[in-house]
């Protein structure tokens, strides 16, 4: 039997191509690969919000958080009527997504909304939510949290959207698209009326689509100390738990003297969707 040939020469180069041609083929899929996760990179990780606002029992604890104080575990779970180790899986996915943040005090750990931005786009985000169930299972009667609550910071519901018409109304507040700003009689007014202290500067002013009225009440630095000064003169009062905002005798005065608002349009009952 004839002996094979034998080019080493031959088997050297052959060896070599395979060697480069799995390089090349290497450095495609590497430069594909990173191309992939830039193009990733560049996109808003919208799905991880999503997924922490995905659930139910979430929303509700975030609901609750919306009222501006620092919350336990164990009130959020007793909220959103969870077992407390249910809730601090949902909390650890809030917290993921930097939503909320936590503190530990003692042997309780607190959580609260993150920052007023975030609280501002949670508001927002509501206000995309139907609104019709709450008034036809309601009937006549509306809600006290539909009346007047907190928004993170500052007053909502009825009540506010009512304080911000009655502001315009009186030409202390000029309205231009989303952008609000304080006139000069409003800020005498408001000084007057001891909501801003005469040495400060003026306060910026934010509209908030309210969630459930669908217009808009005032946030921002006068929304805040508008919330500060009804609740120091008891013109409303707030539960240990809760948005809630109880209009006391004393505010019923103070918002119809000051921002023209009628208690029967704080309590009639309307669908503004």
């Amino acid at each position: 039997m004839p002996e094979e040939p034998n080019f080493p020469h031959l088997a050297f180069a052959a060896n070599v191509w395979n060697r480069s041609a799995f390089t090349e083929h290497r450095s495609v899929f590497l430069l594909r690969s990173f191309a992939y996760v830039s193009y990733m990179a560049m996109e808003p990780r919208l799905n991880i919000i999503g997924a922490a606002l995905a659930d139910p029992n979430r929303v509700r604890m975030l609901c609750e958080l919306m009222d501006g104080r620092a919350h336990t575990g164990k009130e959020l779970a007793s909220v959103a009527g969870v077992a407390p180790n249910t809730a601090s899986g949902h909390l650890g996915k809030l917290l993921a997504a930097e939503i909320i943040t936590s503190e530990k005090s003692g042997r309780c750990t607190y959580y609260r909304v993150a920052s007023d931005e975030i609280a501002e786009v949670l508001e927002q985000l509501s206000a995309l939510s139907p609104t019709d169930h709450l008034y036809r299972a309601l009937g006549k009667a509306i809600a006290p949290e539909l009346v007047a609550r907190t928004c993170y910071n500052h007053i909502a519901g009825r009540l506010g959207v009512l304080m911000a018409r009655g502001m315009i109304q009186n030409g202390w507040v000029t309205v231009e698209g989303a952008s609000a700003r304080l006139t000069s009689i409003g800020l005498r007014a408001l000084v007057e009326m001891g909501i801003v202290p005469a040495d400060t500067e003026t306060p910026n002013i934010k509209c908030c689509l309210d969630w459930s009225e669908r217009r808009r009440h005032f946030s921002g630095q006068l929304g805040k100390a508008l919330l500060e000064v009804a609740l120091a003169k008891r013109w409303v009062t707030r539960p240990s738990e809760g948005r809630t905002l109880r209009i006391e005798v004393a505010g019923y005065e103070a918002f119809g003297a000051n921002f023209g608002i009628t208690e029967e349009e704080l309590s009639k009952q309307s669908d503004p969707a």
